[in-house]
């Protein structure tokens, strides 16, 4: 019983974007708090206001176990002041200029219930100067009821419902500045029947739902229904329901009070939006129908999706510029995506409102594909620096459209068809790509051999003078084995066969580049084993310092086994394959070398006194060698 007793809370409420200063009563029920009783949020700013700006609100009413009930008031306001004030009554009053929304009315069980008026008001110098939007509409328990008047800047809506709050009898808009009737809609006990536009000197009337199959069903007026009712008009037709302003009023009018249901619905159980109620013409689709549509539905995003892919393609959009076949390319998605998607387009559209059925099969496909369904066969222009030709186009699908099919699976078929060439198009254009792709890869790569080569002759040739003969020697056979491949790869004629042979080429003088920088250390290399092979002494006999060479064993082997091994190795056994292992070899060799020097390598010294095979020696210094694998 405790848990159910009415508790209060003061204190700040955040209510989605609103955030002000609550008091309200609730109710502990399973650890949940339950509104009940009565409420009241506010926020406003008297400092935020002198200085800039103040957006205030306050949201007051009750509740009944979580559920809006009784009379509530809803004030929303943006707010500036220019500093005025005036003294009554010893308080000081700011004069405050800007805009308020307000809607006031009585909730029966979180529905509205009586009269409910809305309005939006300028303000200024803290009166009201302007009213910009008013509605004004009786309900009973969330039903509207008889006569009701929707008021704009520009315009005046009034109309009436049916105690079932169905749309009944003569909707009028009258515009502001002028007492005769600019637009009427008619409705018969929900359905419309007509719509009368008037302007100064004619008058235009649109016939609504003709020849429907008497089956009807009731939906809300909403944009679904608007859109619904333009499938069964003409384009002039559409065009003058845009022109005029009643389905924008009642858009208007449904914004404000989901403002309100968002807010009731945030603190409690809410049904507050107010649903005007009409009839629409139904043509029930059975299973294999909806079927169908999830099929269309399919085809169009995937065809979308790449269609879009091609024609946002940078690449493609340059290529297109001087290439005829990528321009055709280009054109046919454009031709399809404009013949055949947008069509589809617009049934996926009316399958995502649930309107499909408020419209017969014939007046879906004669609003949908007004100048006849596509054909199969098109022809596609093609312009090249301002020369103009056209190819012919046959799309690859195996659907088609067929008199004896129903209209259902026929828009599937445009949808497949569609499909099916953007996709056989798709698959074109790749491989276009990939070809351009591998024409730019290829330009770039002999563009790279080129400067690698370059690069390597440059070095052979300033640096062969300044080393020993025999190193010299070796840059010289990796200079003339860097000609017989540029040579050979220039042999290779096949475009294909050409791409892999340049990465190849490319990777070979890499290789070779690090080789012959390598080759150009080695007196470095061994210079330096020798000066750390060399320890001073002590000459008792000499009475003086002098130098000894220490494992002789293991610098000979170096000098007099490796070293001409692989110097020996690239003058006679040298490939783009052996490079980059004989250039690893060589430099592991010489820290191995280097390593040894403070190593107990009395054991080795011995192996190596009796061994002369350089790929045993190497082994056995656990450098892997892999030249002759």
């Amino acid at each position: 019983m405790s848990a159910q007793e009415t508790q209060t809370y003061n204190g700040p409420l955040q209510i989605g974007k609103y955030n002000g200063n609550a008091t309200y009563s609730y109710k502990l029920v399973e650890n949940d708090t339950v509104l009940d009783g009565d409420f009241t949020v506010l926020r406003s700013n008297l400092q935020e206001l002198l200085e800039k700006q103040d957006y205030s609100f306050q949201f007051k009413g009750s509740f009944v176990d979580g559920t809006a009930n009784g009379p509530w008031k809803f004030q929303f306001g943006e707010f500036n002041s220019k500093s005025q004030s005036e003294v009554i009554d010893y308080q000081y009053r700011v004069l405050v200029s800007g805009i308020q929304k307000s809607a006031i009315g009585k909730i029966k069980m979180g529905k509205p219930n009586g009269k409910w008026i809305v309005l939006e008001e300028e303000i200024e110098n803290s009166e009201i100067s302007k009213t910009l939007f008013k509605s004004v509409i009786s309900f009973d328990n969330g039903v509207p009821q008889q006569n009701f008047s929707i008021n704009s800047e520009n315009y005046t809506l009034v109309g009436r419902f049916l105690r079932d709050g169905l749309a009944h009898d003569e909707w009028s808009l009258f515009p502001s500045n002028g007492i005769d009737q600019f637009e009427s809609w008619y409705f018969k006990d929900g359905l419309l029947q007509s719509i009368r536009v008037d302007d100064e000197s004619d008058h235009k009337t649109i016939k609504a739902f003709q020849g429907y199959n008497s089956q009807t069903k009731i939906i809300n007026l909403n944009a679904g229904y608007i859109k619904a009712l333009e499938i069964q008009l003409s384009q002039v037709d559409i065009d003058i329901l845009h022109h005029n302003s009643l389905p924008e009023l009642l858009k208007q009018n449904a914004a404000r009070y989901q403002e309100v249901d968002d807010i009731l619905s945030a603190l409690g159980k809410s049904e507050f939006l107010p649903e005007f109620k009409v009839k629409v013409p139904y043509y029930p689709l059975d299973s294999l129908e909806v079927a169908n549509v999830d099929s269309i539905v399919s085809y169009y995003k995937k065809a979308n999706e790449l269609s879009e892919s091609i024609l946002q393609n940078s690449q493609l959009n340059i290529l297109k510029l001087s290439d005829s076949n990528t321009a055709y390319q280009y054109n046919t998605v454009l031709y399809l995506k404009e013949k055949f998607l947008k069509p589809i387009e617009e049934i996926v559209n009316y399958d995502s409102l649930n309107i499909l059925e408020y419209t017969s099969r014939e007046q879906l496909v004669n609003h949908v594909f007004s100048d006849g369904m596509p054909e199969s066969k098109m022809d596609i222009e093609i312009q090249i620096d301002s020369i103009t030709s056209s190819k012919s186009y046959s799309l690859p699908s195996s659907d088609t459209i067929n008199n004896d099919n129903s209209i259902i699976v026929n828009i599937e078929a445009v949808a497949k068809m569609g499909y099916d060439g953007i996709l056989s198009i798709a698959n074109e254009v790749k491989e276009t790509l990939t070809q351009e792709k591998r024409q730019n890869e290829l330009a770039s790569l002999e563009e790279e051999i080129i400067q690698k080569n370059d690069s390597m002759v440059i070095f052979i040739d300033s640096t062969s003078a300044t080393i020993p003969l025999k190193y010299a020697t070796a840059l010289k056979q990796l200079k003339s084995f860097t000609n017989n491949t540029l040579n050979e790869y220039s042999k290779v004629k096949s475009a294909q066969n050409r791409l892999a042979a340049a990465r190849s080429t490319v990777d070979c003088l890499n290789n070779l580049n690090d080789l012959s920088r390598t080759v150009s250390l080695m007196p470095a290399y061994q210079t330096d084993i020798i000066e750390n092979y060399t320890d001073r002494i002590w000459n008792p006999f000499m009475a003086t310092l002098m130098d000894e060479d220490i494992k002789k064993r293991i610098t000979s082997t170096y000098t007099k086994i490796l070293e001409p091994y692989f110097l020996t190795e690239i003058e006679q056994q040298i490939s783009c394959e052996s490079i980059e292992d004989l250039n690893k070899n060589i430099t592991a060799t010489y820290k191995k070398i280097l390593e040894l020097k403070d190593q107990n390598t009395k054991k080795l010294e011995r192996k190596l006194k009796k061994e002369k095979d350089p790929v045993t020696v190497l082994e056995m210094l656990n450098v892997q060698n892999t030249t002759k694998q």
